[in-house]
């Protein structure tokens, strides 16, 4: 009967041994669950890519570059006739225009007065600090300005400028402003470049004018 309990006892004490053995890992047996990659665990939510175009919040949106086209070439009959066209274009449509002169010249002058009793006022302060050359503009946007000389260029305007300040006289400035006779040209600008289509079809009837892309004056 001993050695039945004996066999029995040892028994019991082989299959202990291969339970710890499953458990502890220490048979070689397969693993029943994958290992985590760490690499590869995130907990972050999957996001669109950003956009070339997005906007980031705070961030102002991009403006639209300007587009401008020069015309030249146009005689001073033309000129008239093209700036009442270019402005029935501009009411329709969003575009500017401006008239740049072929040839300018620098004038000296002491800006506009609120009144012609006031110009004629410092008319005499000129002539008592030995500036004796000027006189009060009567008409058009200067009006009650002083003029002080129309010189070629910018610099014997400063020359002039300079000659005056050493007098005493200060505040003058120096406008730049078509010479008599001078040609002009058009400078056309837009943010939308079908706001410009309509220049081509305007340009038909002046034969000797031309339209060019340019860069916008700053």
């Amino acid at each position: 009967m001993k050695w039945i309990v004996g066999a029995l006892l040892l028994l019991n004490l082989a299959a202990a041994g291969v339970i710890y053995a499953l458990t502890h890992g220490l048979l070689g047996g397969e693993e029943t669950e994958a290992p985590l990659n760490v690499d590869r665990l995130s907990l972050a939510s999957p996001t669109r890519p950003a956009d070339a175009g997005d906007v980031m919040p705070g961030q102002p949106a991009p403006q639209p570059r300007a587009l401008c086209v020069e015309w030249r070439g146009l005689s001073l009959g033309e000129v008239v006739q093209v700036r009442e066209q270019l402005k029935a274009l501009a009411g329709e449509r969003a575009m500017s225009f401006t008239e740049v002169p072929l040839n300018t010249r620098s004038w000296v002058i002491f800006p506009p007065l609120p009144s012609a009793q006031s110009a004629n006022e410092k008319l005499k302060e000129l002539n008592a600090a030995g500036v004796q050359d000027a006189f009060v503009v009567k008409t058009g946007p200067w009006r009650n300005a002083l003029s002080l000389g129309l010189y070629a260029n910018a610099e014997a305007a400063a020359r002039r400028v300079r000659e005056v300040e050493a007098r005493g006289v200060l505040g003058t400035r120096v406008e730049s402003v078509p010479k008599q006779g001078t040609d002009f040209y058009f400078v056309i600008k837009s943010e939308d470049p079908d706001a410009l289509k309509g220049l081509s079809d305007i340009k038909q009837p002046y034969t000797n004018s031309r339209q060019s892309r340019v860069a916008c004056p700053s």
